[in-house]
């Protein structure tokens, strides 16, 4: 990606749909998730905190549901189960950070928690 497309700290780019599956052994019941940053607790505004691996600097991973970036630690409805296989879906994007931009490669993780109430 060229450097113009994250020209400034806030810019975003490259949003990619994709879904985690959740399998769910019974149907009707009430599921709640939640999302954590695997590499840094607290975060906040779904940035990823940057993962091993990654050799990029200036540039970080949020996360989106809906269009709304996923507020890590909070809980929300994902409402009612299907029995089987069901797909959660979010977005990715790149993040341009205050710092210098280096190019590299960027990875993040994330734990998705999954309540059954």
């Amino acid at each position: 990606m060229s450097a113009n497309a994250l020209a400034s700290a806030g810019d975003t780019a490259r949003e990619s749909a994709f879904g985690v599956s959740m399998n769910c052994p019974s149907a009707n019941v009430d599921v709640d998730l939640s999302v954590a940053d695997a590499n840094a607790a607290g975060g906040t505004n779904g940035v990823l905190a940057l993962a091993a691996g990654s050799t990029a600097g200036g540039v970080q991973i949020q996360l989106l549901q809906a269009g709304v970036p996923v507020q890590f630690g909070s809980t929300w409805s994902h409402g009612f189960s299907l029995k089987g296989v069901q797909a959660i879906p979010f977005t990715a994007r790149y993040l341009r950070m205050p710092s210098a931009l280096v190019p590299g490669t960027v990875k993040g993780e994330a734990v998705l928690t999954a309540t059954y109430r």
